[in-house]
């Protein structure tokens, strides 16, 4: 039969030697079945049953085969199929796309690409402190350093969905330290985009005062009775404390995990030991909050999770 006129050939995804096509929503793909039954034990199982002859819709003497996906996002997995093959990673241009070929690679069980979908993840929001440190100088291609709070509440959809659980308590923690209180509570952004499980909504907002008191113990590491007994000008390092102590209260940044001074320890005028007592101290605060974060949002513990 001739293509509807409704009906809209992809750009991308006609091959005219192909052997199947596939409609999602007005979007026809002539694609080959091979291809998508050597990755996706869904597709195989499909492509095995015999079809019956009668009321079969054939285009170009291919079968048409109708699914129920939106097209945007089967455009973007089937991009991700045919580009990344076999290989284990697979790059993204952002969350949105991420969403697309993880959730279709679930629903299809093509294993390579949603393992590829799933470790960006585990690199965006980590089960460690040093990872989560490190993260900014290591974000996967396609992410700057700065991703927008509405990427963290489709990420904690995701995650829910997927039953990820290792990853909640970063990707909580990113958006109670990234949203304000009305956006994590109404939906953010134009489309307020909303934490789709009431549960978790209820977490984060029960959790914010939790690491706003963090947020404070943090400062510990700046009182001059945290600072090293040998120290070589008490004097001047008590002030220097109470500079970086200032500093502090004048940020208006919520990240218990990253002080703003923390970073930049060379601007710390203190004494060889009252810098090495304040970055242990520092060290300390960061590691005790790290390992309190899956109670802080109510997931259990970090070896419960990492064996979930």
């Amino acid at each position: 039969m001739d293509i509807p006129t409704e009906l809209v050939r992809s750009a991308d995804f006609w091959f005219n030697d192909g052997t199947v096509v596939l409609q999602v929503e007005k979007m026809l793909y002539r694609v080959y079945r091979g291809l998508l039954a050597s990755h996706s034990t869904v597709f195989h199982d499909t492509f095995s049953i015999p079809q019956p002859a009668e009321g079969a819709i054939e285009i170009e003497g291919c079968p048409v085969v109708q699914l129920h996906d939106k097209e945007r996002d089967f455009t973007r997995f089937l991009k991700a199929l045919h580009h990344c093959g076999s290989y284990k990673t697979c790059a993204v241009s952002g969350f949105s796309e991420l969403k697309s070929i993880l959730l279709l690679s679930d629903k299809y069980d093509v294993a390579v690409l949603r393992d590829s979908m799933t470790s960006i993840l585990s690199d965006l929001y980590p089960t460690s402190l040093g990872k989560w440190t490190d993260r900014k100088l290591h974000r996967p291609p396609g992410y700057s350093s700065y991703i927008p709070p509405r990427d963290h509440v489709s990420a904690l959809n995701v995650a829910v969905k997927m039953n990820m659980r290792s990853i909640l308590p970063a990707i909580m923690y990113d958006i109670c330290t990234r949203s304000e209180l009305e956006a994590i509570v109404f939906g953010m952004g134009q489309t307020r985009l909303k934490i789709e499980k009431q549960e978790y909504r209820k977490i984060c907002i029960a959790a914010i005062p939790s690491l706003m008191k963090a947020q404070r113990r943090a400062l510990g590491y700046l009182k001059p009775s945290s600072l090293d007994d040998e120290c070589e000008d008490r004097a001047s390092c008590d002030a220097e404390c109470l500079r970086w102590f200032a500093l502090d209260l004048g940020d208006e940044d919520f990240d218990p995990l990253d002080d703003s001074n923390s970073t930049e320890w060379e601007n710390f005028a203190v004494c060889p030991s009252c810098l090495e007592s304040a970055k242990a101290a520092w060290s300390a605060v960061c590691e005790n909050l790290w390992d309190d974060l899956p109670r802080i949002f109510d997931v259990g513990t970090w070896d419960n999770l990492l064996l979930a």
